[in-house]
């Protein structure tokens, strides 16, 4: 190989080298790059990812809070409602009380305390029995009636206890014994709105073939005041005084002697030694006069009397045997007048040969005097016993009077049934 040749191939390497050399260069430079950008691209997907993760997380973040605000806000309101509802409870509460305490209010002003009986209320079982029995509705109508009968006598029977110094109360016994009718009879033969047997009326009434003083309410009620009076001085107490009006008090001065002498009505209650009705006769009177006393405390509205309202009368001695209703009608009044003055009367009439006084109504017993004094009457009375056949025309035909005449003397009708063996009256006049 030539020099020249030499030469020129050293030139091309040489030439070629750079070439290498560059292109090396070049592609080197470039694949950094596209490395890099590659890194750097990553890197900023990486970041892209981090902030959207970040973004999310705190996307729920307040997600969870906002779901936690409400939350809080539903309890919240849920609380306000809670205590909206428990002040409203309260507020009712209240409103209930304040009406409960006007009511009380306006009871007590209408009935501020509640009035003691004078003869005192234990608590025992009996009587608080009988006080649920007589506020029933049922009780209540029953004891309104018995009350309204009561309002002619219940005046005139306060009068008589307060001036004997006695309880008030003993003004509502008849309650119990009769009901207040006065020609109540029981199946013993208690009779009379104080309910006195006929052998136990001495020395307080009279009874004969005219006239029966059980069934006068005046009368009896001064009698039955004794009777109290008396049992009251012998035992020194008002329960067993009742009880001995009940029972007799013979019978209660036994049982006190049987049983430990212990002088104590609930003790012999308790001892159940005493009867049925006996038992019970104190507790139903206490329930009833508690009810009447103390009416406004329990609520009812009951019949009321006006102490000054007594039935006055005058009275007209009379010593024959005069008719009422005939007396009546010379009066110009209604016989149901006299009858309801003089209800001792059994035959209708006044009684012959004895005095007698008349009740008459106020201001008219001169007047009364002279037409009993004017009047054609019998002289006398005969009596006659019925007997098998008799009849009224019979013997009125026998005696010469009328059958109307022998009517009025016994209180007959005329169209009467005879029973043999009744005794009639037969009026002979002169």
């Amino acid at each position: 190989m030539t020099y020249a040749t030499f030469k020129k191939l050293r030139k091309s390497f040489f030439c070629i080298s750079i070439f290498l050399g560059i292109t090396v260069y070049f592609f080197g430079n470039t694949s950094n790059n596209k490395t890099d950008s590659l890194a750097q691209n990553y890197n900023l997907e990486t970041t892209q990812e981090t902030v959207a993760t970040q973004e999310n997380q705190l996307l729920e973040e307040e997600t969870v809070a906002t779901q936690e605000n409400q939350l809080l806000e539903e309890k919240a309101v849920a609380t306000q409602e809670n205590q909206l509802l428990e002040e409203e409870a309260v507020a009712t509460q209240e409103n209930q009380l304040l009406e409960e305490e006007a009511v009380a209010t306006e009871k007590t002003a209408k009935n501020p305390s509640r009035q003691e009986l004078d003869i005192p209320l234990i608590q025992h079982p009996l009587i608080e029995k009988h006080l649920k029995e007589f506020q029933k509705p049922f009780s209540i109508n029953w004891l309104k009636k018995v009350l309204e009968r009561a309002s002619p006598y219940r005046p005139y029977i306060r009068q008589q206890l307060k001036e004997n110094n006695m309880p008030l109360c003993l003004e509502y016994l008849p309650v119990i014994e009769s009901e207040f009718k006065i020609n109540a009879k029981s199946r013993s033969g208690a009779l009379g709105m104080w309910q006195f047997m006929e052998n136990s009326i001495q020395p307080f009434l009279k009874k004969n073939e005219w006239i029966d003083e059980r069934l006068d309410p005046w009368k009896s009620t001064d009698a039955a005041i004794k009777k109290l009076q008396d049992n009251y001085n012998w035992f020194k107490d008002w329960e067993l005084a009742l009880a001995a009006y009940n029972y007799g008090s013979g019978g209660i001065s036994r049982l006190i002697k049987k049983h430990d002498n212990v002088n104590n009505y609930w003790y012999l209650v308790d001892k159940g030694v005493l009867t049925n009705q006996t038992e019970n006769y104190v507790p139903k009177f206490l329930a009833i006069a508690e009810i009447i006393t103390n009416e406004e405390y329990y609520g009812l509205d009951l019949p009321k009397i006006n102490e000054e309202e007594i039935l006055n009368w005058e009275e007209v001695t009379v010593t024959k045997s005069i008719p009422i209703t005939l007396l009546a009608k010379e009066m110009g009044i209604d016989s149901s007048i006299l009858e309801f003055l003089n209800p001792s009367l059994l035959r209708g009439r006044t009684p012959p040969a004895t005095e007698y006084q008349l009740r008459v109504p106020m201001g008219t017993s001169e007047s009364v005097a002279l037409i009993i004094q004017e009047m054609e009457l019998p002289t006398y009375e005969h009596t006659y016993k019925v007997v098998k056949g008799d009849t009224l025309w019979g013997i009125s035909r026998r005696y010469g009077i009328t059958v109307q005449d022998l009517c009025d003397a016994n209180n007959i009708s005329e169209n009467g049934i005879l029973s043999i063996g009744k005794i009639l009256y037969v009026p002979i006049i002169k």
